[in-house]
């Protein structure tokens, strides 16, 4: 295919190849030269700014506000970029050590010295030491309460500390 393809195109000499090229950049030209023209032309009966630089013409818009004032739309930005900013500035660190603490994880427990321990476990038989003490006591009394409310029916009354 590339064989046919070469037959059907005859070879294009160096010279041609250059003459061609300078031919459409001249064209290219002129055609820019007849919009510049049509431009200027056109700014001339309408509201637009004409920008000129050597030999190229640029048509360019009527800004919607004045040069020296500031559009609402970039005072808006600007707001929203430095409170942006400042959330940045002040998240960033919070983030970091909630982050820090999920890490760690949860503290461990403190750790109780030897020498207190000790002493809240003769605390803690002490206690029930005296809890059985004041339970045998209990019994004791509900035992006494019982023989006087026994002796008190048979109809002999006895009075604590009267002797028989």
């Amino acid at each position: 295919m590339l064989k046919s393809m070469q037959q059907e195109n005859p070879p294009v000499s160096r010279e041609q190849l250059k003459q061609q090229i300078q031919q459409s950049v001249e064209d290219a030209q002129v055609a820019a030269r007849k919009a510049a023209e049509e431009a200027v032309a056109r700014a001339a009966q309408g509201d637009q700014v004409i920008v000129r630089r050597p030999e190229v013409v640029t048509t360019v818009g009527v800004p919607p506000f004045q040069p020296s004032e500031i559009p609402p739309e970039a005072e808006s930005i600007a707001i929203a970029f430095f409170f942006t900013i400042a959330a940045i500035i002040i998240g960033l660190p919070l983030m970091r050590a909630i982050a820090r603490r999920i890490e760690r994880g949860a503290p461990q427990p403190a750790q109780i010295p030897n020498d207190v321990r000790q002493q809240l476990q003769q605390i803690s038989a002490s206690v029930d030491a005296i809890a059985i003490e004041v339970e045998r006591i209990s019994e004791g009394q509900r035992f006494t309460t019982k023989m006087l409310a026994d002796r008190s029916r048979e109809g002999t009354v006895i009075t604590p500390g009267a002797q028989q």
